[in-house]
């Protein structure tokens, strides 16, 4: 069922970014409703706001990169910029875990991970917010990647719940 969303976030900057990601994400215990739960980790905040080198690649040693964002050593500027709509919409993200409307196998060739979870909303433009994740064990997942589409397509199928 569609779900209106929480407000997007307001900031840019990457310290308030990581720091509200760190507070929401990591710091909480996040489970689907199968019982499974996905763990957050500093390290991958690099990959859920798509942060990009100043050469444009993807950034090497995504731990140290977010200690340093931490740590007041590395801004905006030391950085090729990030996917904005990425970073706005990891308020979502607690309730497409929560409350998905669908988990499903990765069916996408190019985005590693074993499942993505998928959450239809309730507002104009794009309509889902997805979360790839890769299987650790039987019930802990890590997060791979997430980001807003405007359609699922052949995300639908294999469709582990509901």
């Amino acid at each position: 069922m569609a779900e209106r969303p929480p407000p997007k976030l307001q900031t840019l900057d990457l310290a308030e970014l990581l720091a509200w990601y760190e507070r929401n994400l990591c710091a909480c215990t996040l489970r689907d409703p199968r019982g499974h739960e996905v763990r957050f980790d500093i390290g991958r905040f690099a990959y859920m706001i798509k942060l990009k080198s100043k050469t444009g690649n993807k950034v090497r040693k995504p731990s140290k990169t977010a200690e340093q964002i931490k740590a007041g050593r590395l801004g905006k500027c030391e950085f090729g910029g990030f996917d904005e709509e990425r970073a706005a919409t990891l308020s979502w993200i607690p309730m497409t875990i929560l409350r998905p409307t669908l988990i499903a196998t990765n069916k996408n060739q190019l985005i590693p991970g074993d499942g993505l979870y998928v959450k239809e909303l309730d507002k104009p433009g794009y309509r889902y917010k997805v979360l790839y994740c890769k299987r650790i064990s039987a019930t802990l997942l890590l997060p791979v990647t997430s980001f807003p589409r405007s359609r699922i397509g052949s995300l639908a199928e294999g469709v582990l719940w509901p």
